[in-house]
């Protein structure tokens, strides 16, 4: 109630002794001041260095601060363990929702509720989201090992399929065990492989012969080795519509959806929603989210921000240079809908499907 007070103290004060010649937008950046200044917001990031995740946290804290009023200063808060989880467990059940905290991830803190929901310690519906981006993966598979150059020739290969993943109930885990399943194509899974970096050293030295990879590691890991025909693509998620269809990406346009490729009478039943809900998340596959209960006027403050950071010439070119592919960012109500949209299908549309991703998590 004390601080209510002196917002609308600090508020009233500005308004009423403002020199004429201020304007709205003028007096409403003076009071948005009076919080931000001389604070320090976190970015928490629940992975290790170098990675994606760290990376573009590392990004928005060089390039955010001067977009919001009174100049804060913005870290990185490196947060592991759980794959994640730890640090979506307290950005939203422990840290205070005064918009200082914020938590880039990707989509482990959502889909953890469903998959994992054992290891979540907050209502997955009340996370506060601030932007979303969305991302088409690849599956990668080592043709000299297995001969398979393209998905119909899976059923050909010349050694057991071994596919890598990390954890069991990590999407990219799930999705190609989940597709060789609905193949018909026998396969070993070899888990725990920390990272794109470890699971394609390990694609090369036959330790596994299949993984996934994000799109923006595509220019600059695969498609050498494409080019090379040491690896081939075999089909990539794509972007699930609200029609649902699955949309190519635009950085991928040449590699087909594996919805294109699966034969009519397989995509139907259980393991097919299955298939619908562990794309689902694809249209948030990196995020900025706070903890719940951050007050409005806070909310919209960073929303402005994060909009016009996207804007600046200099923060693209860093972003595509670093992360292989454009900030084409959601931010604010129009990512709040992609989340709650997206939390609509995998609570009701396609709840049998996450059943069986949940029981194929579990499988041996």
């Amino acid at each position: 109630m004390k601080r209510a007070y002196h917002r609308f103290t600090v508020v009233y004060a500005l308004l009423v002794l403002a020199p004429l010649s201020m304007n709205a937008t003028q007096w409403l950046y003076a009071a948005e001041q009076s919080f931000y200044a001389g604070k320090t917001v976190r970015i928490i990031s629940g992975f290790a260095a170098g990675g994606t995740i760290d990376l573009s946290a590392r990004l928005f804290a060089r390039h955010l601060p001067k977009y919001i009023p009174g100049n804060p200063t913005v870290i990185v808060q490196t947060m592991t363990g759980a794959g994640g989880q730890v640090a979506a467990n307290y950005t939203y059940g422990v840290a205070k929702p005064d918009g200082l905290t914020l938590l880039q991830s990707p989509t482990g803190p959502i889909m953890n509720a469903f998959l994992a929901p054992e290891s979540v310690q907050y209502d997955v519906r009340r996370v506060a989201v601030l932007w979303v981006s969305a991302d088409s993966w690849v599956t990668v598979v080592n043709v000299k090992a297995t001969q398979v150059r393209k998905a119909e020739d899976l059923l050909r290969a010349t050694v057991p399929l071994r596919v890598g993943g990390s954890g069991l109930s990590s999407l990219r885990t799930l999705r190609p065990k989940l597709a060789l399943e609905t193949f018909g194509v026998e396969h070993t899974l070899v888990t725990g492989y920390q990272g794109s970096s470890d699971l394609l050293l390990a694609l090369e030295k036959g330790e596994i012969h299949l993984f996934e990879d994000p799109q923006d590691g595509y220019k600059k890991n695969i498609q050498p080795r494409e080019k090379q025909g040491t690896v081939a693509v075999l089909w990539q998620t794509g972007i699930l519509t609200s029609d649902e269809v699955f949309k190519r990406s635009d950085l991928l346009p040449q590699v087909p959806t594996l919805g294109e490729i699966l034969p009519k009478e397989k995509k139907q039943g259980p393991a097919w929603a299955a298939w619908k809900a562990a794309v689902v998340p694809q249209t948030f596959q990196y995020l900025m989210t706070t903890t719940p209960g951050v007050p409005a006027d806070r909310m919209a403050i960073l929303n402005r921000a994060l909009e016009q950071m996207t804007q600046d010439a200099a923060f693209r070119k860093e972003f595509e240079t670093t992360l292989g592919e454009p900030p084409d960012l959601l931010i604010g109500d129009q990512a709040d809908r992609v989340i709650k949209e997206s939390l609509k299908r995998l609570f009701e549309d396609y709840q049998a499907g996450v059943d069986y991703l949940r029981a194929l998590a579990n499988k041996k």
